[in-house]
């Protein structure tokens, strides 16, 4: 660097650091006026890298006897973002997902049948394949959907239906299913 390109630079540089001093800028919570911070849809982000055209997905992993919920993410494919969702959830894990250890407790060939959105609630409604199997495997079924849909309620009731009858304990003998699931 040239001599009189230093010279330019640190004269610049004196000179911000000079009116810095000098408080030309004031700040205007010293001066008295009023500040207001305004933060639009903040929210506390819990899930790590998720962009805003992804989802979260959750599909089980076996954690010695115990099964455990890991989310993956997926792409949104269309303009209905909880259907989209739902679908990928009821696609199951990808090969890829399989080989790492992923699984899903929700039958193959379950069916998406229809979202009904309402007024303050949303119910699913899902073929009667999603009911068949065993208690356990459905506790981990509801919890993988309870979990996937649940931050795309917006606050919204989610309500469970199975060939447009309303999920309830009685379809399984000792298993307490919870209407709304979020």
């Amino acid at each position: 660097m040239k001599t009189s390109a230093r010279i330019s630079l640190l004269s610049l540089l004196l000179s911000v650091s000079v009116l810095g001093a000098c408080n030309i800028f004031p700040d205007p919570k010293e001066s008295g006026e009023k500040v207001e911070v305004i933060q639009k849809n903040a929210q506390i982000d819990t899930s790590k890298d998720v962009k805003k055209d992804e989802v979260e997905i959750y599909f089980a992993k076996k954690n010695g006897e115990e099964l455990e919920l890991v989310a993956v993410h997926r792409p949104i494919r269309g303009d209905n973002q909880l259907k989209d969702t739902i679908e990928e959830l009821l696609r199951g894990p990808t090969p890829e997902e399989e080989k790492s250890g992923l699984l899903s407790e929700i039958p193959k060939g379950t069916i998406l049948l229809g979202i009904k959105d309402g007024e303050g609630e949303t119910e699913i409604d899902l073929s009667k394949r999603f009911s068949t199997g065993s208690i356990s495997s459905m506790q981990t079924r509801l919890d993988q959907m309870t979990k996937t849909v649940s931050p795309l309620a917006n606050e919204k009731k989610v309500y469970l239906d199975v060939e447009g009858k309303r999920l309830d304990a009685s379809s399984f003998d000792g298993l307490e299913i919870k209407q709304p699931i979020n």
